[in-house]
């Protein structure tokens, strides 16, 4: 609308000489549409209404219903929080420093602090240490997601170096989300469901951008050392005493009344033996078993010649202790684990010495040996009798064994059944198999443990992430040069998830699980970094005639 048109009441336009000629091309706005005030009252009447009339239905269910469908009554506020999220502008700045501290404070407050010890508040889940540090790194994941364009990028480059990996991992979380609706209890489905995208999904994800960072994989590895020999003095100490430390000193705000609570606090003894078996910070004996043949490769890497020489001395002098740690729980996953941890680790460390240096006698000689040295461990087991009972067991383990081919001739015709899966988090009591004498319902092998809760193909997805994951590295290691101290934890890490796919075969609580993942991110981190070496030597280099350059 032109300044001459303006014809309304009230309104004086006065133009100067001076300015009629400027003023003359200005285009004002044209004016909104009249609307009544009357009628905008009565549209937000009626929407903060229905809104207080939402919130009265809202809260009056709550309050019937909570705690036994606590998940759903969640759902809307979560929902807004992930809107809230989701609008964030894009300032292509994230969080990166919160973000790397928050998931090494999460994998310190997992094995530093026995998670049975928290707030029990009516209404409300266990606040547990793990679940005040993993929610926040998921937060703050989240936030670097929405808030930073090179984040993303980033982490989608670094994700498509092996793009199986987060592939799977993407089913099976879909395939856990499908199988709520077969749970027979599904707001403790859905709980669970949450939970595991929290300290299992997130994890991955955000290890896959932290371990991009030059020495985070080794800051990382140094935690997960000193929290071994942490709670490896501890299991010496319990064992001692015959009981847990804490037991009958845990403050009135700690305590949680449940009965895995006290059982877990009432320690652990092998049945037949009346041994007492060690377990430290976790629920179980098997449970720390478990964290140290999971990090005992790590420590091995650490006595090697890529490290200072007082680090060598001190990772040389703390495996004796964590080995006696395994012994003390009394565990054969643990000394299974762990041996294979060992011949694993020497064998991958003398190809690659020997393929970098192929005139070395000592590594032409351990790896040619370790053929025989595995023949020769094999005879020592069968030969030596207690050998024989701490790798695979005698008479008071029997029983156990006995256990698990009941639970898979029981599970397998579960599985028949109903092949798509009975819920996240169902499969005790999906198989009601209890031990003679005890109401307890236990199952001892994690692969049907998958197999019941989300069927064959969650089975296919969660296993295949790993197995696809060992292969992965042990091509990396065997095919391209580990030049950089980063790229070389490709070895410990490997070994690790090897041993973690034997574990489950005979163990099936998820104690260690976000440590896991994280070691599965860290894999995907550096298999990206290498990639990206080889690309700019590629670069850098100059071409070859006739050698057609290839890419791990």
């Amino acid at each position: 609308m032109a300044t001459s048109d303006i014809q309304q009441p009230g309104w004086h336009w006065r133009i100067w000489p001076w300015q009629r000629t400027a003023a003359a091309d200005v285009q004002l706005p044209a004016l909104a549409e009249y609307r009544s005030l009357k009628r905008n009252r009565l549209r937000n009447s009626l929407g903060i209404g229905a809104l207080m009339l939402f919130c009265l239905i809202y809260g009056f269910f709550f309050s019937a219903f909570v705690p036994s469908y606590f998940a759903f009554f969640m759902l809307p506020l979560a929902f807004l929080g992930l809107l809230v999220i989701w609008v964030l502008p894009d300032l292509n700045w994230a969080p990166t420093k919160t973000l790397e501290w928050l998931l090494l404070a999460t994998m310190v407050a997992l094995v530093a602090w026995p998670d049975y010890l928290a707030l029990s508040l009516p209404g409300l889940p266990w606040i547990t240490l793990l679940r005040l540090t993993s929610f926040p790194t998921t937060l703050v994941l989240l936030i670097c997601l929405s808030m930073s364009t090179t984040f993303r990028e980033q982490m989608v480059r670094t994700v498509n170096v092996i793009p199986s990996i987060s592939i799977l991992l993407a089913i099976f979380a879909g395939v856990q989300f499908v199988s709520i609706a077969f749970s027979a209890e599904i707001s403790s489905s859905l709980q669970k469901f949450i939970i595991d995208q929290v300290v299992w999904t997130a994890m991955f994800f955000a290890g896959t951008y932290v371990f991009l960072r030059p020495g985070m994989i080794r800051r990382w590895s140094l935690i997960l050392w000193a929290l071994a020999i942490y709670v490896a003095l501890i299991s010496i100490l319990e064992y001692r005493v015959g009981h847990i430390l804490w037991a009958g000193h845990i403050p009135s705000f700690l305590k949680v009344e449940d009965e895995s609570v006290e059982r877990v606090l009432a320690g652990s003894m092998r049945a037949g033996t009346n041994r007492y078996r060690a377990q430290a910070t976790f629920g179980t004996p098997l449970g720390l078993a478990e964290y140290i043949a999971l990090a005992l490769p790590f420590v091995l890497h650490f006595m090697t010649k890529r490290f200072p020489a007082k680090m060598r001395i001190a990772a040389f002098c703390s495996v004796p202790l964590l080995l006696f740690s395994v012994y003390l729980t009394d565990a054969k996953l643990g000394t299974i684990g762990c041996l294979l941890d060992i011949l694993l680790y020497i064998f991958v460390v003398a190809f690659e010495n020997w393929r970098r240096n192929k005139s070395s006698l000592v590594a032409a000689s351990i790896l040619y040996a370790c053929p025989f040295g595995i023949l020769v461990v094999m005879a020592a087991v069968v030969l030596n009798q207690r050998l024989h009972v701490m790798i695979l067991g005698g008479s008071s383990h029997s029983f156990s064994t006995d256990s698990r081919l009941a639970q898979y001739t029981l599970g397998m015709g579960k599985m028949l059944e109903w092949p798509f899966g009975y819920g996240v988090g169902q499969s005790g009591t999906t198989l009601g198999f209890a031990t003679e004498g005890q109401s307890m319902i236990t199952v001892d092998t994690y692969y049907l443990t998958v197999l019941l809760e989300y069927g064959f193909a969650g089975f296919i997805a969660y296993f295949g992430m790993f197995l696809i994951a060992a292969y992965e590295g042990a091509k990396r290691i065997l095919v391209s040069p580990l030049v950089n101290e980063d790229r070389s934890f490709l070895i410990p890490i490997t070994v690790s998830l090897t041993s973690f796919i034997v574990i489950k075969s005979v163990f099936s609580q998820q104690d260690n699980h976000p440590i896991v993942f994280m070691i599965l991110g860290a894999l995907v981190a550096l298999a990206a970094s290498q990639r990206a070496a080889a690309r700019k030597a590629l670069r850098t280099a100059r071409p070859v005639a006739g050698v057609q350059p290839r890419l791990a």
